[in-house]
C-alpha cells in the first residue's frame, strides 16, 4: 500500500571537524611520540578494566553467546554503571572524571538510599565510553582478534601471555567484595553497601592495583620488541613529561586536572624547545624529543593561522557574492596594522612573540569570537613568526617540517621566500585562493564522498559563492597532557 510521496529534505547537518582537512597533520605527529595514550584515552585504569571484563566474560559469566553486542551490553556496560555509581556513593576525588557520571549521579540522587537498577541508558556509546581504550588493549597485546591459526576471532580475546596476568592482577584485588562474588555482570539490584564496600576498593586512580599498574609501565615504557607497539618516542616521551613536571612553573603545586592546555602549549613551544627560554639545565639525551614536541605546537599554530584566515573570510561571505567581491569584502571588513600592498619582507624580522602575547591575538578572533576584524593581520603575524622560528634552523628535522605535504612548514617557508619581494596582499591571496578556497573544495568533497556534508561555503552558480556555515578554530589537544595522567596514576611523577 502507497504511503504517499516523500517530501525532500530540505536540511542536513553540516559535518564541521577539520573543514579544511589540515588539523590531522600535528595528530599523527602525535600519535609517533605518543602511541596509545591520547586525547581520548586519558585514565590508565581503563586498559586493565576491560582486559578483566574480557577476561571474566569469557571464564566465569555463563554467556554463551561471545558476541561484541552480548558483551558490551550485557556485562561490560553493567560493570561499569556500578563502578561509576559507586565512586559517586564514596565521594571519591575522580568522581567527576567518570564517563557516565551525569546519569548516574541523577539516578543516585533520585534514589540515595539503593538498591540500585542497573540504567542500560547512563552512556549510549559502545563499551561505555571505553572504545578508544580497546584499541591500546589489542596494541598493547592484552587482547587479540586471531587466533594462534590466524583466523578472525568474533570479538578480542585476552592473550595467554599478557592479558590474563593482567585480568587476575585486577580480579586479586576486587574478588573478596560482595560486588565480585554476588553482582558483577548480572543485571539485578545492587544494595547502597555493596557499592560502599566496591568504592573503596575500586577507584580511577588504581590506588590498590600496584601490579596492574607495574604491568602497564612494563607494557608501555620498557623497550621491547613489540609489532604493534612502536614505543621509540614514547619512552623518551615520559621522560620529558617527568622533566616537565619537575621543574615547569605552571606545574607547581597543582592538580593534573587544573593544567591547560595553553601551559603545555607555553611548556613544548616557548619554555624547553631548543629555540625557548628554558632555565633548567637538562640531559643531552632530552634534545630530539623536546624539537619533536616544538614542531607538533608549531604545527598547530600554523593550523590555526590559516583557520583565522578562514574564519574571517566565512563572516565577510553575509550574503552571496562573486570570489574577487568577497575577497574584497573580506579585506575591507579588516583591520590592517599590517599593509597590504607593502612589500612582505617590510615585517618579516619584527614577527616575533612571546607566548602570553601569540595567545592573546589568538584568542581575540578563534572559536566563536564575533569580532574578526584582526584575524588576517594576526594570521600574517603567526606565519611570519613561524618562519622565523623554523627557517635555517639546524637542529630541526627537515622530515617533520615537511608534514602537511603542499601545507606544511615546509611550504610556508617556501613560500614567503618567494613573495618576500612581493606584496602582503598577493600573499594573503595566494593562501585563501590554494590553501584554503581550494583546500577546502577538497576536503569536503572527500567527506561527500563518504556520505558527510561537509561544505562551510556553496557556489549558487558559477563564480557566485552563499554561505553556509562559519568555522569555529580550535586549538587541538597535546598528547602531553594525557601522557602526564597516565603516568601520574603508574606512579611514575613526582616533585
Amino acid at each position: 500500500m502507497s504511503k504517499g510521496p516523500k517530501f525532500n529534505k530540505l536540511s542536513e547537518k553540516i559535518n564541521t571537524r577539520d573543514n579544511l582537512g589540515i588539523n590531522g597533520v600535528a595528530a599523527s605527529m602525535q600519535a609517533e611520540l605518543c602511541p596509545v595514550v591520547n586525547t581520548v584515552t586519558p585514565r590508565a585504569f581503563y586498559w586493565p578494566f576491560m582486559v578483566w571484563n574480557y577476561y571474566d566474560f569469557f571464564e566465569n559469566s555463563g554467556i554463551t553467546e561471545h558476541t561484541t553486542k552480548v558483551f558490551d551490553e550485557q556485562f561490560l556496560k553493567i560493570n561499569d554503571y556500578y563502578f561509576v555509581l559507586s565512586n559517586l556513593i564514596t565521594e571519591n576525588p575522580d568522581r567527576y572524571n567518570l564517563v557516565g557520571q551525569d546519569k548516574t549521579g541523577a539516578d543516585l540522587r533520585n534514589n540515595p538510599n539503593g538498591p540500585f537498577p542497573y540504567n542500560s541508558e547512563y552512556f549510549v556509546t559502545r563499551f561505555g565510553g571505553m572504545q578508544y581504550y580497546n584499541a591500546g588493549c589489542l596494541t598493547m597485546g592484552y587482547t587479540t582478534e586471531t587466533t594462534k591459526d590466524n583466523e578472525t576471532l568474533k570479538m578480542p580475546h585476552p592473550t595467554k601471555a599478557l592479558g590474563e596476568p593482567m585480568a587476575k592482577a585486577f580480579e586479586e584485588v576486587i574478588k573478596d567484595t560482595e560486588y565480585y562474588k554476588e553482582y558483577r555482570g548480572k543485571n539485578a539490584l545492587v544494595p547502597r553497601s555493596v557499592l560502599q564496600e566496591l568504592g573503596e576498593v575500586l577507584t580511577l586512580d588504581l590506588r590498590n592495583f600496584e601490579e596492574c599498574k607495574r604491568l602497564l609501565r612494563e607494557s608501555l615504557f620498557n623497550p621491547k620488541d613489540n609489532i604493534k607497539l612502536n614505543n621509540k618516542y614514547l619512552i623518551p616521551s615520559a621522560e620529558y613529561a617527568k622533566y616537565i613536571y619537575k621543574t615547569c612553573p605552571s606545574f607547581q603545586g597543582k592538580d593534573l586536572d587544573e593544567f591547560k592546555l595553553a601551559d603545555m602549549r607555553e611548556a613544548l613551544f616557548d619554555y624547553y624547545s631548543p629555540a625557548g627560554s628554558c632555565r633548567y639545565e637538562h640531559d643531552n639525551s632530552l634534545d630530539y624529543i623536546m624539537m619533536r614536541w616544538e614542531v607538533v605546537v608549531g604545527r598547530q599554530y600554523f593550523t590555526m593561522a590559516i583557520e583565522l584566515i578562514w574564519k574571517h573570510l566565512m563572516k565577510a561571505l553575509e550574503a552571496p557574492m562573486s570570489g574577487s567581491d568577497w575577497y574584497r569584502a573580506a579585506v575591507e571588513t579588516s583591520n590592517h596594522k599590517i599593509q597590504l600592498d607593502h612589500n612582505l619582507e617590510e615585517y618579516i624580522d619584527g614577527c616575533n612573540y612571546g607566548f602570553a602575547e601569540r595567545e592573546k591575538m589568538i584568542s581575540k578572533g578563534a572559536g566563536r569570537a564575533k569580532n574578526t576584524k584582526d584575524n588576517f593581520d594576526t594570521a600574517i603575524q603567526l606565519l611570519l613568526s613561524l618562519y622565523n622560528r623554523f627557517n635555517n634552523r639546524e637542529d630541526v628535522d627537515k622530515v617533520l617540517l615537511k608534514y602537511g605535504d603542499e601545507i606544511s612548514l615546509v611550504s610556508l617557508i617556501n613560500l614567503i621566500e618567494e613573495y618576500k619581494g612581493k606584496s602582503v596582499g598577493k600573499f594573503l591571496q595566494y593562501i585563501i585562493e590554494n590553501w584554503i578556497i581550494k583546500q577546502h573544495k577538497i576536503t569536503a568533497l572527500n567527506k561527500t564522498i563518504q556520505g558527510r556534508d561537509s561544505f562551510f561555503f556553496e557556489e549558487i552558480e558559477k563564480g557566485l559563492y552563499s554561505r553556509r556555515a562559519e568555522p569555529t578554530p580550535e586549538f587541538q589537544g597535546i598528547r602531553m597532557v594525557q601522557l602526564m595522567q597516565v603516568m601520574m596514576d603508574l606512579d611514575m611523577l613526582e616533585i
